[in-house]
């Protein structure tokens, strides 16, 4: 006699094999996550050294509690430690918070534009700044490799082993100079075989770009029209070398105080590029963490928003989502949208009817300089070059991200333009070929290097209008150097004799 097995029967055996699929899924899952680290980031905590030390203390007090049970690694500041770079009791206020991690987990704090003397960046004067969290702070720590200039820690680096893996984390000065960016530069090369993350306070912007000329906080707003802002630090660092893993930064508090981006740099790196400031939120942020839980093996880095003094999660797609560590490869191909702003690059007004292209899509600005092109992709970030061009003025190139799913966000300047050519000769009049020219100033955003010709001859090509330094390098001669000016439409020529 058979029996019959009743459908509640198949019913309850069904959520048994359920539950225990699932439970085999989660344990699976927990081994291959356990070389999760965790890094925790202190957005700007001006306003609690001023006026909340509490909520200061709250923060780092619950760092020191969880160091074990989330294997905290590292604690980064994102800048701006205290709101008055020259009040000693604000400073005393920030390290009575600081000092309760210290022998628990290291940390490295960025300089903020408000932790200079008389919140003056401009002057690079730094005294309390370097008195608290200066070198001789740091100096005995085992992780410590260095910093720029001598004797100050505006710009510092440490390198961290973690389950294996060696990190560099690079802490720059409030729009760092030229001469720190090529300290950085020296140092990141030196050390390929190590993942970098750089902390700097001012970068990125909350509309997902990163900080440039016509921005309120850029660095001409602070008298510092010769250092670097974002773009220029993405152009001339970031996105420079193959290493380079992520940015932080805060200093943005307009809006929600918050933004991301992810690029593919020159090399073909991914670099996630992430935002936080909640200095404008009540009580000067209610002590909200950035907490960033990096899972190598499952290439992710789950980003979340806590407060520890009020005990609260922010769980909005704005402070909890997931990145990837790096580009994962042929996958995940769909449609990407570059959404973007033509400016002039001399008075920041909006361009309407610029050409724009990318990827095989072409679109003309509006009124207002704005445009939006949607392009297939066929793996989740991809780069392509976009071309923007209208009559009357040069035509702009630059390599920009598409990620598959998502809008990267861009702004493209233009300016009049005209070209500077030329022709190199010896001291017998002959043209000398293979000559280096470079040339910087004007509105390039990084120096342009032009070679001559068999005959000695060289072009520019159409570059902004401006006065521009030129430079002829050449095997065997003494370099020569001139200034020269770049006129609407106009080709200027510059000679340049060789001894």
């Amino acid at each position: 006699m058979h029996r019959v097995v009743s459908g509640s029967v198949f019913s309850k055996l069904k959520i048994f094999f359920l539950i225990w699929f699932c439970l085999l899924a989660s344990a699976a899952a927990f081994a291959q996550a356990s070389d999760t680290f965790t890094i925790v980031a202190l957005p700007d905590t001006q306003i609690y050294s001023r006026s909340y030390p509490a909520i200061f203390r709250a923060q780092t007090q619950w760092i020191a509690n969880n160091v074990s049970n989330l294997n905290i690694k590292l604690v980064l500041g994102l800048g701006d430690i205290v709101d008055n770079g020259s009040s000693l009791v604000q400073w005393q206020n920030a390290n009575n918070a600081i000092s309760l991690l210290d022998g628990r987990v290291p940390y490295m704090l960025a300089i903020g534009n408000h932790d200079y003397d008389n919140n003056v960046p401009s002057t690079r004067s730094a005294v309390y700044y370097n008195t608290y969290y200066g070198i001789s702070h740091y100096a005995g720590q085992p992780w410590f490799r260095g910093s720029f200039p001598s004797g100050s820690a505006d710009n510092y680096y440490g390198v961290f082993n973690i389950g294996g893996r060696d990190y560099l984390v690079m802490m720059l000065e409030f729009y760092p100079r030229n001469s720190a960016i090529a300290w950085a530069s020296s140092i990141i090369q030196a050390n390929a075989d190590k993942s970098v993350i750089i902390v700097t306070h001012g970068y990125e912007f909350d509309d997902n770009t990163r900080i440039k000329a016509c921005d309120s906080d850029s660095s001409g707003s602070y008298g510092m029209t010769g250092d670097n802002d974002g773009e220029e630090m993405w152009n001339k660092l970031a996105g420079k070398y193959p290493n380079v893993l992520m940015v932080l930064s805060g200093h943005i508090k307009v809006h929600d105080g918050v933004g991301r981006r992810a690029d593919l740099g020159s090399n073909g790196n991914l670099v996630n590029q992430v935002l936080a400031d909640y200095q404008s939120y009540p009580v000067g942020g209610d002590g909200k963490l950035r907490i960033m839980k990096i899972t190598p093996s499952q290439n992710k880095i789950q980003v979340s928003t806590y407060s520890p003094y009020a005990n609260t999660w922010l769980t909005d797609a704005q402070n909890q989502f997931t990145l990837d560590l790096r580009d994962p490869g042929a996958v995940g191909g769909g449609t990407a949208t570059i959404s973007g702003t033509a400016k002039s690059i001399v008075n920041c007004s909006w361009l309407a009817g610029v050409a724009v292209s990318y990827g095989g899509t072409s679109t003309t600005t509006d009124a207002n300089g704005n445009f939006t092109v949607k392009v297939p992709v066929g793996r989740k970030y991809s780069n392509a070059t976009l071309t923007a061009q209208r009559n009357g003025w040069g035509r702009v190139q630059q390599i920009v991200t598409a990620r598959s799913g998502a809008t990267n966000n861009v702004v493209v300047f233009m300016s009049t333009s005209g070209q500077i050519a030329g022709r190199v000769t010896n001291a017998s009049g002959a043209g000398v070929s293979g000559v280096s020219v470079s040339l910087s100033g004007g509105r390039l955003p990084t120096a342009k290097t032009v070679i001559t010709n068999s005959s000695g001859y060289y072009s520019s090509g159409w570059i902004p209008v401006g006065t521009y330094s030129l430079s002829a390098v050449a095997s065997g001669y003494v370099t020569r150097s001139t200034a020269t000016t770049v006129s609407t439409g106009a080709t200027t020529t510059a000679n340049v004799a060789l001894q």
